[in-house]
């Protein structure tokens, strides 16, 4: 009886990709106007001599205000009367377009003896306002260049944080723009968006390789935006890659009721964000409910291309599962399935996994095969080459049922030994060719213990 390690054929894998565009650029870029200083206050703390202070100042929407801190400051001296006079001066808020936000306003103090010699007349002053025009204006690498620059010396600096995480944003480094945000306990209004859509593009991007971070980061994205279906899409995709096929279920099921109630919602992105659903039920074993999400992909998108690789991969599944519990005659009939619901790729994955199903239910039965068992095997690969002559596992396959039939059959027909060894030749070409180094090693092994 031949026995073999059987080499798991290749999966067609569907990419999860980004169900929902947000226009952060568009929020970030609009008109922006900064907080203005309308009236400077007076002091009565003492003036220690000579010095420039920059005093950090939130000012709200409506107009309120609140000195935070000094930036920086060259006699330290000064720094309770900058304090106090940031606190007791007016500003006007921040604007993009007609509508208050609010913002920081860099408040620079140069004092003179026992003076105020002048006072900043701009918002966002100093180094943020030039970064924030590198921004506007589209210079995202001089941007970043600068924002790292600064931070060097001031790597806590929310505005600072949050201005590298917008450059990183449009400079489509999604997870450094999100490690940018993470470092900004609050962050601004006007860069609230950025910062969500940084985290739901950083959890997407870092789904599949890194999936804790990605998790991490989906987490974020909800939590800015807790009515943002593309937030809940990443924080589902993330918690199914990581394994959590339930609670990815319910997750990805909020992405798909937001996605559907939003009437300017296309087609594509419905049917995408439907593709993770459906892979999440797969996994979970509602088989019920994935049926239905992919009736509904169905009617949303009829001609998208990746249905049908939808449903190869379904059966490819079940069938795995079913040769793993020792269900073969079940495996084989879903790798059937699989071959017969797609186009060449399809075709040469189903019927290699049927044909190494019919060598798994072989080496498990308790009789001895016979040649017309490896017949069989070997009905399963010619169909898979007949799709891709050149395919490595399907030439494996064909290889090991020759080989089978050469075994069993007594040894006796040296044309079975040489058709046998030329299917495992090419299938060991194919697979140093394409990298499979591990699947060339298996053919080496399957030959040394039973074609030599």
């Amino acid at each position: 009886m031949i026995r073999i390690s059987l080499v798991a054929a290749a999966t067609c894998a569907l990419a999860a990709v980004g169900a929902f565009g947000l226009p952060a650029h568009a929020q970030y870029s609009s008109e922006y106007t900064p907080p203005k200083l309308m009236h400077r206050g007076a002091t009565t703390k003492s003036i220690a001599g000579t010095g420039t202070v920059v005093v950090q100042v939130q000012v709200n929407a409506d107009g309120s205000h609140h000195a935070l801190r000094v930036i920086r400051s060259t006699n330290s001296g000064d720094n309770a009367a900058a304090l106090d006079i940031a606190q007791n001066s007016t500003y006007r808020p921040a604007h993009r377009g007609k509508t208050a936000v609010p913002a920081f306003y860099d408040f620079t103090l140069k004092f003179t003896g026992k003076a105020v010699a002048a006072a900043s007349t701009g918002g966002m002053s100093g180094v943020s306002g030039q970064i924030d025009r590198m921004i506007r204006a589209g210079n995202y690498a001089g941007a970043k260049a600068r924002a790292e620059q600064e931070l060097a010396a001031n790597p806590n600096d929310p505005v600072l944080n949050s201005e590298l995480g917008a450059a990183n944003y449009f400079l489509a480094d999604y997870p450094a723009a999100a490690d940018a945000f993470l470092k900004v306990s609050s962050v601004p209004h006007e860069f609230a968006q950025v910062a969500a859509n940084s985290y739901v593009q950083a959890a997407q991007k870092l789904a599949g390789s890194d999936p804790q971070r990605a998790l991490s980061f989906a987490q974020r994205a909800v939590a800015m935006a807790p009515n943002g279906g593309g937030a809940y899409y990443a924080l589902g995709a993330a918690e199914l890659n990581s394994g959590n096929a339930t609670q990815a279920v319910t997750d990805l099921k909020k992405a798909h009721d937001l996605l559907f109630a939003d009437p300017k919602a296309d087609a594509k992105s419905k049917a995408n964000v439907d593709f993770e659903l459906y892979n999440a039920y797969v996994k979970a074993g509602d088989t019920a409910q994935a049926q239905a999400t992919m009736d509904e992909i169905k009617r949303v998108d009829p001609n998208n291309p990746n249905i049908a690789m939808l449903a190869t991969n379904s059966y490819l599944t079940q069938g795995q599962a079913a040769q793993k519990a020792g269900k073969y005659t079940e495996a084989i009939a879903d790798f059937e399935k699989a071959a017969a619901s797609g186009g060449q790729q399809a075709q040469v994955t189903g019927n290699t996994s049927a044909a190494f199903a019919v060598s798994a239910m072989l080496n498990a039965q308790k009789t001895a095969p016979t040649v017309a068992d490896y017949g069989k095997m070997k009905s399963y690969a010619d169909k898979a080459l007949a799709a891709d002559p050149n395919d490595a596992q399907a030439n494996f396959a064909e290889g090991v049922a020759l080989g089978g039939q050469y075994i069993v059959g007594g040894k006796s027909d040296a044309n079975l030994k040489s058709q046998a060894l030329a299917a495992l030749n090419k299938a060991k070409s194919a697979a140093q060719a394409s990298g499979n180094f591990s699947l060339s090693l298996a053919i080496d092994n399957f030959i040394k213990q039973n074609l030599q």
